[in-house]
């Protein structure tokens, strides 16, 4: 069942970043500042890199996890009997919002925003950034999903299912595709867009400290953490020092730099 699962998640991970690219192709909001085939290619390598790499705390800790829970039926859902939709909603209430605090933390706590800001280094932003995480990130965020499925006991199923809307989502909001202002504002209401999270990668502290949501906006809402940067403050993107946006040995090192 979980080999069945996480093969339909590759398949939907790979169908939608394309479907975004094309978007972004046809309906682009920025023109792009470097050049786009070098962006693909570079950020699709870090993706092979950390495909490979990540099967192993994947198959050792994630699936382990989730196949305990599966059997032994530990966490806070188990202690009540719920029926299964009801579970679902709660588990993926509490996992957005858990995903909220983890994205906040790797910015306010040193040590997580030296792996997390090898995101922030790309000057541009486009569905190819959400390829774009440390491995040393990635590793840490697996570990923070078994506390996860542990605490709350989340069925294989519902963890998987917020695992590709989470993917669907983090592909949507980086990329680069223009969306009318009103329709934007009816889906900001909801989830996170485009514009929206494009926010939160401006050179700008405040607005870059901020909008920490990773589905739906009303974390940021609640938190009060939401910021809305100005379209000249949009149109620049990234850290400070723009001389480490591309390179693989930048891209590993950065943190212990």
């Amino acid at each position: 069942m979980i080999e069945m699962l996480t093969n339909f998640k590759l398949i939907f991970f790979v169908t939608f970043f394309f479907l975004m690219l094309l978007l972004e192709t046809y309906f682009p909001q920025r023109t792009w500042g470097s050049r786009r085939i070098f962006r693909i290619g570079f950020h699709g390598l870090i993706a092979i890199i950390n495909t490979f790499i990540m099967r192993l705390p994947t198959i050792f800790l994630v699936i382990p996890a989730l196949m305990l829970i599966n059997e032994n039926e530990f966490g806070i859902l188990n202690t009540y009997n719920y029926g299964f939709f009801t579970k679902a909603i709660i588990s993926l209430i509490l996992l957005d919002l858990a995903f909220y605090w983890w994205h906040r933390i790797n910015h306010s706590v040193n040590f997580f925003w030296r792996f997390h800001s090898v995101h922030h280094l790309d000057t541009h932003l486009d569905v190819t950034t959400s390829l774009r995480f440390h491995i040393g990130e990635l590793i840490m965020s697996a570990v923070f999903k078994v506390i996860l499925i542990f605490t709350i006991g989340i069925p294989i199923s519902i963890f998987i299912f917020y695992e590709i809307i989470l993917s669907a989502s983090n592909q949507f909001h980086h990329s680069n595709i223009a969306i009318p202002n009103k329709l934007n504002r009816v889906l900001e209401t909801f989830i996170v867009t485009p514009r929206y999270h494009t926010n939160h990668h401006t050179v700008k502290k405040e607005s870059r400290e901020a909008n920490y949501s990773s589905i739906l906006t009303i974390w940021d809402k609640i938190f009060f953490t939401y910021r809305d940067a100005t379209n000249e403050e949009r149109e620049y993107l990234g850290l400070d020092d723009r001389s480490k946006e591309f390179g693989i040995i930048n891209y590993f090192k950065h943190p212990l730099s």
